[in-house]
């Protein structure tokens, strides 16, 4: 048991009973009581860490390796707060400690090796990272087409060719990001950041929705000022990437843009940026007008984490996004987005592993204005869009590297023409792997 999860151990229940902030402060006085007990202690680091207050469990941990200095599951949660504090040195000192004694349990030594090794990558002035996904879909629309053929053409009621509409499909799906980091060694603990992302799926049926996607970011990370404010980095950045759909070139784009990363609080992080990107589509066999989607796209972002207890984190984020067709102004539009969701950790409720269970669910609603019609649809009417976008996923780790991942999802279109109308729910089983 970890010490952000001890206080839980307090209650038959196994959760803390009453206010969690009223629980640490009654702790906090019982140490100034009992200095000395290792039982106060413990809960108090427990408490401290569930509210976030990783400084003050650090300190009560240290205290009761004062009186005790052969608890080695103490030096171990020692080198996990440090780790979480990104002191990185003094994480990997207590772990090793920790790694070094006779007695530490083998279920607790498989954590500490697992932290060890992650401390020693950023320890290292140059480490990569990464993970590898390959999973099945089930998707009730995998064209994305409309639910029924009836549309509008130059104005007027139309029929949709039958191979056009929503078409259910299987499909294989898979993925990679690659990370590297290089530490230069700089007073602002600047370092080089560096993300690979590729992307592919191949569907059963439904073979001119396979989309393939290759993407790389790469911008140094540095820190702006010190003291309250030592926990914000800026990271400029460059990035092109490429795209093609049934396997033809469907666009690439260029651009680069400013992330800033704060940590407000002990649990409240942002992370905002600004990008802009050139896209360029060029007309093919299988697209031969797509040039008229050629353009620029300017996009700001901002999204929250909330880490409401050890078990559960909240988040919420925004978009808002420009695209500028350079063109045909029928396909330069404003996007706005606002989603947020959930994330509970719980104890392996089948084989009663070490590993924790994931439960994920976020949704996000979309809200699409273009600038003119598009005389080919409706040459009166501008196109205006509404997605609803629902997603649930269960993470069930095998190990500490390798993940089954079990998802399902809705997404539903809604639009003052028929044409862009849809609904797909989706369900999908795969395994990741990090490395």
């Amino acid at each position: 048991m970890s010490v952000a999860s001890a206080a839980w151990a307090q209650t038959p229940s196994g959760r803390p009973t009453g206010n969690l902030q009223a629980q640490y402060e009654e702790a906090f006085q019982e140490t100034l009581r009992q200095p000395a007990n290792l039982d106060v202690l413990f809960r108090f680091a427990g408490l401290a860490a569930e509210t976030g207050d990783l400084e003050g469990a650090i300190s009560a941990l240290e205290r009761m390796l004062i009186i005790n200095p052969d608890i080695p599951r103490v030096r171990l949660e020692l080198g996990v707060l440090y780790f979480r504090l990104g002191s990185y040195q003094a994480a990997r000192t207590y772990l090793q400690t920790a790694l070094n004694s006779p007695s530490l349990p083998p279920e607790i030594r498989g954590r500490a090796e697992q932290f060890m090794a992650e401390t020693q990558k950023r320890l290292s002035p140059s480490y990569f990272s990464g993970e590898a996904f390959l999973g099945w879909r089930y998707q009730s629309n995998a064209n994305l087409g409309p639910s029924n053929s009836n549309i509008l053409l130059f104005g007027a009621p139309a029929n949709l060719n039958q191979t056009a509409t929503g078409t259910p499909d299987w499909g294989v799906v898979s993925s990679l990001q690659v990370a590297h980091r290089y530490d230069l060694n700089t007073q602002d603990k600047a370092a080089l950041e560096t993300q690979f992302t590729g992307y592919a799926n191949r569907q059963f049926q439904v073979a001119t929705t396979n989309v393939s996607l290759l993407q790389l970011t790469t911008g140094p990370r540095f820190q702006v000022f010190g003291g309250m404010l030592e926990d914000m980095t800026l990271k400029p950045f460059v990035n092109v990437g490429y795209v093609l759909l049934y396997d033809t070139p469907y666009y690439g784009t260029y651009g680069g843009g400013l992330e800033v990363n704060t940590l407000l609080t002990g649990r409240l992080r942002n992370v905002s940026a600004f990008s802009t990107g050139v896209q360029d589509h060029p007309n093919t066999w299988y697209l031969p007008t797509n040039n008229q989607y050629n353009g620029t796209a300017y996009t700001g972002t901002t999204y929250f984490e909330f880490q409401l207890s050890e078990t559960v984190s909240l988040f919420g984020n925004g978009t808002a996004s420009r695209y500028q067709a350079s063109l045909t102004p029928t396909q330069s539009y404003m996007l706005w987005a606002l989603g947020g969701g959930m994330a509970f950790r719980f104890a392996d409720p089948l084989f009663r592993s070490a590993q924790a269970w994931t439960i994920g669910l976020a949704y996000t609603e979309q809200w699409w204005t273009y600038d003119a019609p598009d005389v080919t649809v409706a040459p009166n009417t501008m196109r205006q869009q509404l997605d609803s976008i629902l997603s649930v996923t269960l993470a069930v780790p095998f190990d500490n590297r390798t993940t089954l991942r079990l998802s399902g999802g809705r997404f539903v279109r809604n639009s003052n023409l028929p044409n862009y109308a849809f609904e797909n729910t989706t369900g999908m089983i795969g395994v990741s792997w990090r490395f």
